[in-house]
């Protein structure tokens, strides 16, 4: 499967982990690389390091907060065009992320063509992360006691249910009531309302799961395999990682970690 994945220009170094960590761990096919607020010249290092393995995209500002960090708008704009303009089958993950393990029985993990990784902890339900106008917008209000699906992992191949949800996940996004606020808003209903804070591209991407009947149910194996344990046990500290099933590591040059690029130097 090809890898997409999206940076600003100091996100440059993190995106050359994950494409080292991809080409030793997993099919070493092409990746396509979405950028904005970047400086074209600094990105010419990807076609010295890969040559001709990496496709270059520029996320273009279709609307007005298309390009704004925290709203995290240009991820849906990348998966959108990635898998109807470009691949056949692909994951998309954050930059930040990195394969520690071989990704070759990722396929076979694909539900009805895709892979979306719930939350199971009753604290990252989808009504504490979500503005009530985004369920209002998007017609789903049976959504609120949904699990929150991780947005930062997600793969796609490509058929006909799977262009329907991505075209409808950039359409939706395009409305500044569902993408925004952005998340340093906290209490974006008000104090004594239930959201914490709304997530954008991934409150949406978990509506929209539900809206569409395109559920997974969470799978212990899968998790081990692919989830955001980090966020699972900062809600749940009884939770142990299996690092040995590990394949995909999230958020590790967030915080400074580059096992495969030393920071991009």
């Amino acid at each position: 499967m090809d890898l997409c994945t999206v940076i600003s220009e100091k996100f440059i170094p993190q995106a050359i982990n994950l494409i080292y960590s991809y080409k030793i761990n997993s099919f070493d096919q092409r990746v396509y690389l979405y950028y904005f607020n970047t400086d074209p010249q600094k990105l010419e290092i990807f076609h010295k390091m890969f040559p001709g393995q990496v496709v270059l995209q520029e996320v273009q500002p279709i609307c007005d907060h298309a390009l704004m960090p925290r709203v995290f708008f240009y991820k849906v704009y990348a998966i959108n065009d990635c898998l109807l303009n470009h691949s056949n089958a692909m994951i998309y993950s954050d930059s930040a992320n990195c394969f520690i393990n071989k990704t070759t029985e990722l396929e076979n993990d694909l539900v009805d063509g895709s892979l979306f990784m719930p939350y199971t902890n009753v604290r990252l339900a989808n009504q504490y992360w979500t503005t009530k106008r985004c369920f209002e917008k998007i017609g789903a209000p049976d959504a609120e006691l949904m699990p929150q699906y991780w947005a930062g992992f997600q793969a796609y191949k490509k058929t006909s249910d799977n262009i329907e949800f991505v075209t409808r996940f950039l359409e939706y996004m395009k409305d500044p009531e569902v993408a925004m606020p952005e998340t340093t808003v906290k209490k974006p209903d008000g104090e004594k309302e239930r959201c914490i804070e709304h997530r954008c591209d991934q409150s949406l991407l978990s509506i929209l799961i539900h809206k569409l009947g395109r559920h997974q149910h969470f799978d212990i194996h899968k998790n081990e395999r692919y989830g955001d344990w980090q966020t699972i046990i900062s809600f749940d500290a009884s939770y142990v990682p299996n690092f040995e099933n590990m394949v995909l590591s999230p958020r590790e040059s967030k915080f400074g970690q580059y096992r495969f690029a030393q920071g991009g130097s």
